[in-house]
């Protein structure tokens, strides 16, 4: 018998073919995507809150960008920096969150940087599976990375940068499976430098994952193959219009050199600005930084699986920088977690003849309606907002006429830029131009009490907003130039006594 030609060889039918799609889309590996998920979302209304309090004065770029179609270049937020040079560099960025807030309002505000969670998490999970890891340790690793990225799980640029971050390790990973894919890092890097600086992350993975391949040899379980010919070709191609891409922005070279200067600027009084400080391990985060740790080196002990050569050196950069500022363990985790799950053998593999696409489906629909009964309503989260930033005092000054220069905490400046666009703050989280003009160094003077009055005068100051708690509110309260007017949960503010 003559085997049958194509055109008479039997064909699924379409009733088949459905049937399919339907166990694919409700597959159990598409469930633990769903699961995934609602592990963020019932996280990230946290994120809205004094733990990103720069979201508002990022609400004020976009706008100011959305009205007039341009970008500032100078501050006119501040007294204390008034006319200094200054432009928001993260411009992109600026524009989303005001589009959402314009849309959505605080709701919307959640909404994007949720989605932006999710988004680079999936990207993991997708990652953890591409490299062999069985789809329930890749659940139960990107799990723990989504507890250690917790830490910039608010409405952060840097959310949308780990995004491209995502995309670039997948768009490796594909071309060193297929050969293909590189062609989208360029227009990546091209969007990128104007989200977020994190771009110079992306430049520096790119850089090790070819350093990696240029020698071939073999140490114990690590293993260098060296690329050929072609791939060199094609990778340092992709390389050189990558960074030509990075200046073709609306800032050009600026642009470029921006986190480079950023952090000249700020590395003197980084250990007054929390996310910037080296982790610590008595703390949760820093907790879980230790587990990390020490999950790599049970994986190089115990797992028989050999390390890439590029694998370590990226695995080690993203471990040091995780380390050195707890601001990129989310980092650490988007990069290590990948690597770490195809050595984790923690259940038996998933076998798809045993899926339960019904029970699957039930579970997924549980998730999509647990989602929308737990998310905070705009009245939860504007009561939120009320509780951690100081409405009642700005609704008092504004009722009782008062106008003058003010000295707040620099997490309640950008809420005063939003609010009321006429108050010129004291100081807010765009730390670059505060600690270039001394103001920076003056305004923890006074909030460590150790010249608080001093510094008040050197502003001329005539009305103080501080946190209850806050030492140089003790300080004003036993003052005979100063006298408690407001108070309430949030806030004091204070007046200057005339004499």
């Amino acid at each position: 018998m003559t085997p049958a030609s194509p055109s008479t060889a039997i064909r699924p039918s379409r009733a088949t073919l459905w049937t399919n799609r339907v166990r694919r889309l409700f597959s159990f590996p598409i469930m633990c995507l769903f699961f995934l998920g609602a592990t963020i979302l019932s996280y990230a209304p946290r994120g809205l809150s004094v733990g990103e309090p720069d979201i508002w004065w990022r609400l004020r770029n976009g706008s100011y960008l959305w009205q007039h179609h341009s970008l500032l270049h100078v501050d006119t937020y501040s007294f204390t920096a008034a006319g200094s040079p200054w432009t928001s560099f993260e411009w992109l960025s600026d524009l989303v969150f005001f589009s959402t807030f314009h849309i959505a309002g605080l709701q919307g505000i959640v909404a994007v940087y949720s989605l932006a969670m999710i988004l680079i998490f999936a990207g993991v999970y997708y990652r953890c599976c591409l490299a062999g890891a069985n789809y329930k340790d890749a659940v139960v690793a990107t799990l723990g990375g989504i507890c250690l990225g917790a830490v910039s799980l608010a409405p952060r640029p840097v959310l949308f940068g780990w995004i491209f971050l995502t995309a670039v390790l997948i768009a490796l990973d594909h071309f060193r499976i297929s050969g293909k894919g590189l062609w989208v890092l360029p227009p990546l890097f091209f969007v990128w430098i104007n989200v977020h600086g994190s771009w110079i992350y992306g430049m520096v993975i790119l850089v090790l994952t070819i350093a990696g391949g240029l020698i071939e040899g073999a140490w114990g379980l690590v293993v260098a193959n060296r690329w050929s010919p072609a791939e060199l070709r094609k990778l340092l191609l992709v390389l050189t219009v990558s960074i030509v891409a990075l200046f073709v922005n609306p800032l050009g070279y600026k642009l470029v050199l921006y986190p480079f200067k950023f952090q000249l600027r700020l590395r003197p009084v980084m250990e007054f600005i929390e996310y910037w400080r080296p982790v610590d391990f008595s703390t949760w985060n820093g907790k879980l930084a230790l587990g990390l740790i020490f999950a790599v080196l049970a994986a190089a002990l115990f797992s028989r699986r050999r390390w890439r050569l590029d694998e370590v050196l990226i695995a080690a950069f993203a471990l040091w920088s995780g380390l050195v500022h707890v601001r990129f363990l989310d980092l650490a985790a988007i990069i290590i977690v990948p690597i770490l799950a195809p050595r984790l053998r923690l259940f038996t593999p998933y076998e798809p003849e045993l899926d339960k696409p019904l029970l699957n489906a039930v579970i997924m629909l549980a998730v999509v309606v647990y989602v929308i009964h737990s998310f905070p309503s705009a009245a939860q989260l504007q009561m939120r907002v009320e509780s951690e930033y100081p409405g009642g005092v700005l609704h008092f000054m504004q009722t009782h006429d008062m106008n003058g220069r003010i000295f707040h905490p620099a997490e309640f400046g950008g809420y005063l830029e939003w609010q009321a666009p006429q108050v010129k703050s004291f100081i807010d989280g765009r730390d670059e131009i505060f600690v270039a003009n001394g103001t920076f160094a003056d305004y923890i003077s006074a909030l460590q009490v150790k010249r608080p009055l001093e510094v008040l005068d050197k502003y001329k100051i005539d009305y103080v907003i501080l946190e209850p708690y806050q030492p140089m509110a003790y300080v004003l309260q036993h003052s005979s130039t100063w006298h408690s007017v407001y108070s309430d949960n949030s806030a004091v503010l204070f007046e200057r006594v005339s004499h």
